[in-house]
């Protein structure tokens, strides 16, 4: 380990270790213990904040040590139960004769940090605390009027427009863990891999690849018509319904602009414009890594720059994009998350989607925590002699204002 991690581990080890001494409480405890919440909460978003300054294998470095301690607290009555109720292998493990499951929440800033390194748009969402097992909210689809008046008049009365939403609060868990025996071989042979943290990496890969393809494509709530080629989406009731859908031609809400054999710039600026008319304000571009590469080499043509000297790296990279909104960055969505469909109507054509959106307008609603919640199984706890961990989330997605976003079909 490079003395340069060894002392920011140094400054965060006592913060790290401190919350697992205050236990996730329910909302209905007294206001003693929410206050010690807050306060584990706030030590948690500055860890978050620490770790986020570092890189991959640093993170990596960090979760190696941090994971092989013994550490941790029982888990509440309210998460195992919850949990237990989503998952029937969870309650295998978690019955009364499987012994006490603990809560590691000292591995969350690590593993949020490299969780929002492989989905970085989570980390712009907005999180907000879901009201149920379904998340209820208002839908604003206008925003009502003013009126000009006389100086004594009557102020009239108006008001926002709204329809009652839902989303389910989807719970999105795998479970990871190596045995005993491969633990020891490791240790004795001298290996440098470790392979319980190499586990708990890969939890957070398929979580974050799992969670940001259902923001972008899921669909919870129509089964005729739907599947993964369609614009509805892969049916799946467990988890919820994503941008493709929400913004789609069945929604009949947002704000739908084919790119064809137009520019991706003036595609982007016409949907700009009509989310302007409505009232949004947007804010970000979220595109696939082809129309990214798309957009860039149709800019870099327009762009002259000098030859850059020798100890430059050459080239022209483009952040952002100068709209009648302002400069939106462009935030390319790795990985199939995106993907594309097939539209039938006026004529058969295949898209990918590029997204205008107003991130004031979405939200990420949740059940216990905002982020993964990481339960260590001790190791003869099942019956075998292995290390398990089971990594978690519970979120929804709520959009507020349809019609403040826009999307971009891409013929493919």
């Amino acid at each position: 380990m490079s003395d340069t991690l060894r002392e920011k581990l140094q400054d965060v080890h006592k913060g790290l270790e401190s919350l697992n001494d205050t236990a996730i409480v329910s909302r209905t405890s007294g206001a003693e213990d929410n206050l010690d919440v807050a306060e584990a909460y706030a030590v948690q978003r500055e860890l978050r904040k620490k770790f986020g300054k570092m890189s991959t294998a640093e993170l990596g470095e960090a979760l190696d040590i941090q994971a092989g301690r013994e550490t941790g607290k029982q888990a509440s009555a309210d998460i195992l139960n919850r949990l237990a109720t989503a998952n029937p292998n969870i309650s295998k493990l978690l019955d009364s004769s499987g012994g006490a499951a603990l809560i590691r929440q000292d591995l969350e800033p690590i593993l949020y940090s490299l969780f929002v390194k492989r989905f970085p748009m989570f980390d712009r969402l907005r999180k907000e605390p879901a009201n149920g097992l379904v998340h209820a909210f208002n839908q604003q689809t206008a925003y009502g009027d003013a009126v000009f008046q006389t100086e004594t008049g009557t102020v009239t009365d108006d008001n926002n427009t709204y329809a009652r939403q839902t989303t389910n609060v989807a719970v999105l868990a795998t479970r990871r863990g190596i045995t005993l025996k491969q633990q020891f071989a490791l240790t004795g042979g001298g290996s440098p891999f470790n392979g319980l943290s190499a586990e708990l990496a890969g939890g957070v890969t398929a979580i974050a690849h799992k969670l940001q393809k259902q923001v972008f494509q899921g669909n919870a709530t129509v089964t005729s018509g739907a599947g993964a080629t369609t614009e509805l989406g892969a049916y799946d009731a467990n988890g919820f319904d994503g941008l493709r859908k929400l913004l789609g031609s069945a929604a009949g809400q947002g704000i739908i602009a084919t790119k064809g054999t137009a520019a991706y710039l003036a595609t982007i600026n016409s949907a700009v414009a009509s989310v302007l008319d409505n009232g949004g304000n947007p804010s970000a571009i979220v595109c696939s890594p082809t129309d990214y590469a798309g957009l860039v080499n149709e800019l870099t043509s327009l762009v002259r720059y000098n030859a850059p000297a020798s100890d430059e790296v050459a080239g022209a990279t483009f952040g952002q994009v100068v709209t009648a909104a302002g400069a939106l960055p462009i935030l390319a969505v790795a990985g199939d998350a995106i993907g594309s469909y097939t539209v039938t109507s006026p004529t058969t054509a295949n898209y990918r989607d590029m997204y205008i959106i107003d991130e004031d307008t979405w939200s990420m609603p949740y059940l216990g925590a905002d982020s993964i919640t990481t339960l260590e199984i001790p190791v003869g706890v099942n019956g075998a002699l292995s290390k398990l961990y089971i990594m978690y989330v519970m979120f929804g997605l709520a959009n507020k204002a349809p019609q403040f976003n826009a999307k971009v079909r891409v013929t493919v």
